[in-house]
């Protein structure tokens, strides 16, 4: 089967495309869609005022409004982009890191891959949303007192919520490397002189290059993932301003810059309970792009890795499926070979 003609593939690519293509064009073409919205709202013919920001999902549709008045629904559609792209950029570069880390990790002694391993089953324990946490922290308190540009936080928490993650990845990734080393004609490469560059550069990627498209997509459901546990704790891609709305306001209103799905959820996470759609819209947003991201990484580790779908047109073999355990079993480069590393 051509990946590339399978609805199943582009189902739920065309959704995530459709989406970030709107996002540009909203925030290119129609920027006054995400002004502020009316102070309140009145009855035309009375005159009578019937309500007053946030707007529930029946006065402003289709998701209600912020407390600025702000259509919801054209706030999560204009943070698509940078909520998607970033994700996006952030599951290439731990890709990247991590092959290389483990590239490295696999041709390093013996003694200096059980230090290493030791040091990362250390911090396998700690989830990465403390960590990102710690790490950012500082930097939004800079952004915050007007120290750090708003762009640049957002590069800066990109790299942090990627390289974070390379260590643990690139073990796991070293591990299965250093298992396809074994292989006789491996062995037999060297023997007759092939160097490890050699070796790295017409060995390795014709194992592992399928196992990079999948890697892709499950790194970018993680991080989509990740983004809700930072926006819980209020650290949010490119930043969250603070908005005073005078003396009767006791606690400061948070507004992100970017508009991104994670801060637009945690800005209104203590409303939940007299406001619930403000918190339920940008999760529901999550919720769709990694139910996609998930099916087009199960219908890639099917075509691409685990021959349960015939690669050629009518050609049909009968090869039994994957259990459901090894379905959900992360990062699977062969059948016969599964690490038992594992990482956040």
């Amino acid at each position: 089967m051509n990946i590339f003609r399978s609805l199943r593939f582009w189902l739920p690519l065309s959704f995530l495309i459709i989406l970030l293509a709107a996002s540009f064009i909203i925030s290119a073409f129609y920027p006054e869609l995400l002004e502020q919205g009316p102070p309140y709202l009145k009855d035309e013919e009375t005159g009578e005022l019937l309500a007053d920001p946030p707007y529930t999902p029946s006065e402003m549709k289709p998701l209600g409004s912020d407390k600025l008045g702000r259509n919801l629904f054209y706030i999560l559609i204009a943070g698509a982009k940078y909520t998607l792209l970033s994700a996006a950029i952030i599951a290439l570069l731990r890709m990247i890191g991590g092959f290389a880390f483990g590239i490295v990790y696999a041709f390093l002694p013996s003694w200096s891959r059980q230090v290493i391993k030791g040091i990362g089953d250390t911090f396998n324990f700690i989830p990465l949303a403390i960590i990102a946490f710690v790490l950012l922290t500082p930097l939004q308190l800079a952004f915050q007192s007007g120290a750090l540009f708003s762009f640049r936080f957002l590069v800066i928490e990109i790299i942090v919520i990627s390289v974070i993650v390379i260590p643990s990845l690139g073990m796991y990734i070293g591990e299965e490397i250093k298992e396809y080393l074994k292989n006789d004609f491996i062995t037999v490469s060297r023997q007759i002189g092939a160097s490890k560059f050699y070796i790295i550069k017409k060995h390795l990627p014709p194992q592992f290059s399928r196992n990079a498209l999948v890697m892709f997509s499950e790194q970018l459901s993680q991080t989509l993932y990740l983004l809700i546990q930072l926006g819980v704790l209020y650290i949010c891609l490119g930043g969250l301003k603070i908005v005073e709305f005078g003396i009767m306001e006791s606690v400061p209103e948070y507004f992100s810059y970017t508009n991104e799905w994670a801060a637009t959820m945690s800005i209104n996470l203590h409303q939940v309970f007299l406001y619930t759609w403000l918190a339920l819209a940008p999760l529901g947003f999550f919720a769709v792009s990694i139910f996609c991201v998930n099916e087009i990484t199960r219908f890639l580790k099917e075509v691409l890795l685990e021959d349960t779908i015939a690669v050629k047109k009518n050609k049909q073999e009968n090869i039994a499926p994957y259990s459901s355990k090894e379905l959900e079993e992360p990062f699977t480069f062969s059948r016969n070979v599964h690490s038992k590393e594992g990482f956040h």
